[in-house]
């Protein structure tokens, strides 16, 4: 974790207990009231749940209502068909025909393990798709094949300064790493390029909770604590941040066909967005067993190192998102009450009594 990074508000007192089993029914539902087919409103749910479970929120079940209102006003396709542009042994270029942007990145990482398995590497790009959501759950798809897996979007139009301005140059890329490992917590990077996500800040508004200064600009170019003069997030580490978001857009934007963020105008709905997935079949550089030995070594020696806070145990990426999921699949989900509330109201749609 960078010195960057603040976790994700937890605060029982304005929360609610979600089950999971009647969430994923309630999403499945409204997607399909909204045309979607059975088998991919169930993908949607999946990978809106895995967010959740993760502590995600803001990619998560939260963010439902935000599609269901693109599929409403005709900027994303419910019964969209993903098209191969290209394709040779190694790689693919998708259309998502502005369908549901996790439905093509699902089949997109699907498509670069099969590749994977076959050649070493697969490496899948997708255009003309929307939003999809967490980039940490398709880089877990990698790891549950026991392969590596990377992936990076294009999020919408430029809201990320660039390192030395005040003025937006990058879209908030998101990028994740996921590496699978014997036992335990795989490793999993995932972030964005600027110094939050924008969902996250949207979180910490929900909470009653100020931005920690020096994470974004107001409209005049001027650093701001407050979540509703926010119009420009900084970049994460300053140029290394913005480095990060320009590869990130080219890999998308300028590989996959689309725009770059700086040159998309229009609401992210209505432009759509780009994803880049890239697979290492691991087993075709090294046995596997000395892969998983050289990580578990590692990982140890890593566990032992002395922590700056006594009470705390240093952990490798991913850690505490797995931690989080293994809670919530005994559990169930706690998240904000205002959260819990909005799937109550979608749920009136479809007729469904929620239990929460």
């Amino acid at each position: 974790m960078s010195s960057d990074h603040f976790s994700p508000p937890q605060d029982r007192s304005q929360e609610v207990l979600i089950p999971l089993d009647p969430l994923k029914e309630l999403l499945v539902k409204l997607f399909v009231r909204m045309g979607m087919f059975q088998v991919e409103a169930e993908i949607a749910a999946d990978r809106l749940i895995e967010a959740d479970l993760r502590g995600i929120h803001s990619h998560g079940s939260r963010t439902a209502e935000r599609y269901l209102e693109a599929m409403d006003m005709g900027d994303i396709d419910p019964r969209a068909q993903i098209m191969t542009i290209s394709e040779t042994p190694a790689i693919a270029v998708l259309d998502g025909s502005r369908g549901v942007g996790h439905v093509a990145a699902t089949r997109a990482m699907e498509l670069a393990i099969q590749k994977a398995r076959e050649v070493g590497t697969g490496t899948v790009a997708v255009r003309n798709s929307h939003h999809f959501g967490a980039a940490a759950v398709y880089v877990l798809m990698a790891v549950e094949a026991g392969m590596i897996g990377y992936c990076t979007t294009n999020t919408g139009r430029a809201t990320v300064a660039a390192h030395g301005s005040t003025e937006g140059a990058t879209a908030n890329n998101a990028i994740a790493w996921g590496v699978p490992v014997r036992e335990g917590a795989p490793f999993v990077l995932d972030m964005a390029c600027a110094k939050t996500s924008w969902g996250k800040l949207e979180t910490q508004s929900l909470y009653g909770l100020p931005i920690p200064p020096g994470y974004a600009l107001d409209s005049e170019g001027k650093a701001t604590t407050d979540s509703a003069a926010v119009k420009t997030l900084l970049p994460a580490a300053g140029p290394r941040g913005y480095g990060l978001a320009m590869i990130s857009s080219i890999l998308t934007g300028a590989l996959a066909g689309g725009k770059l963020p700086i040159n998309k105008r229009k609401a992210p709905e209505i432009e759509g967005s780009e994803h880049f997935f890239y697979v290492i079949d691991l087993k075709q550089f090294v046995p596997e067993d000395e892969f998983l030995d050289a990580l578990a070594s590692a990982t140890e020696a890593i566990h032992q190192l002395k922590p700056t806070n006594v009470n705390d145990r240093v952990q490798i990426p991913g850690e505490l998102e797995w931690e989080m999921t293994q809670r919530a699949i005994e559990e169930g989900l706690y998240v904000h009450s205002d959260h819990a509330s909005q799937l109550k109201e979608l749920a009136k749609r479809v007729n469904f009594d929620v239990p929460w």
